[in-house]
Parts: structure tokens; sequence; C-alpha cells
């Protein structure tokens, strides 16, 4: 009696798997880290007008992008007060930036590029809101 030998896996049915998994995946990567960019909606803060005229402007948000000049004060009821060094047309300035006890866990040291996500506070104070080390 002769035997039969087995067809094997269907073709098939491995790309049908493999289209399963992979859909799965993208989908989780889309449910889990598609979502925690709060910056991407909010346009970057105009220094000019911050600086000439920063009452006008209580409760913009904005976004600021630059390096960490100093440090300037920390207290640990109301977070730290750092400098900040941005590109206004040809040259520097430097803004001062609240950072609030929230974000104690992080590494904030001289030198350091980061885009801050800022209000403009009621005395003309930035005040973060979200961070993001460039």
């Amino acid at each position: 009696m002769a035997r039969r030998a087995q067809k094997g896996i269907n073709k098939i049915l491995i790309a049908l798997s493999a289209l399963v998994i992979t859909g799965a995946g993208f989908l989780i990567v889309y449910l889990v880290g598609g979502h925690d960019d709060s910056m991407r909606t909010v346009s970057p803060l105009n220094i000019s007008d911050y600086i000439n005229k920063a009452t006008e402007l209580a409760g913009t948000e904005g976004t600021v992008t630059g390096v960490v000049a100093e440090k300037l004060r920390w207290t640990p009821d109301r977070g730290e007060m750092i400098s900040v060094a941005v590109n206004l047309e040809k040259n520097q300035q430097l803004i001062p930036i609240m950072i609030p006890p929230t974000f104690n866990n992080e590494n904030i040291a001289r030198g350091d590029k980061f885009t801050f996500k800022v209000e403009v506070g009621k005395e003309q104070l930035l005040i973060t809101k979200d961070l993001k080390r460039r």
C-alpha cells in the first residue's frame, strides 16, 4: 500500500496570517504611540511680538525652540526658571521660561536644545505646558 505525500501548509493561510499580524501591529502602534505629540497642533510663538507686547498675548499658546542658556532659579513649590536663547532674525534673544514642578523628572542642563509648548501667563511669563528634547 503506497503512502500519500502530505500537501504541506497552505500558502494562502500563511499570507493571511502575516497580514493579520501586521495589521494588529500597526493598530497597536497607532493606538499607543500615535497621539502623544501635543505640540503638533500649536504654532510657533512670535518672539518679537512677545518681547514688544507680551501683555496683549496673555493666554496665548505657542512653541518655542531654543538652547538653555542659564538656569536662573529653582523652588520646590513653583518649579524652575530658565533662560533660553532663541534665534530672532539675525541675532539671538534670551527669554525667560518657567518650568513647573510637574517637569521635575526632566534633566534640563545648560546647552541642551528643547522645544517648549508655552502659554503666556498673566504676568507676561512663559509657562511650560510640555517640552521635548531636540
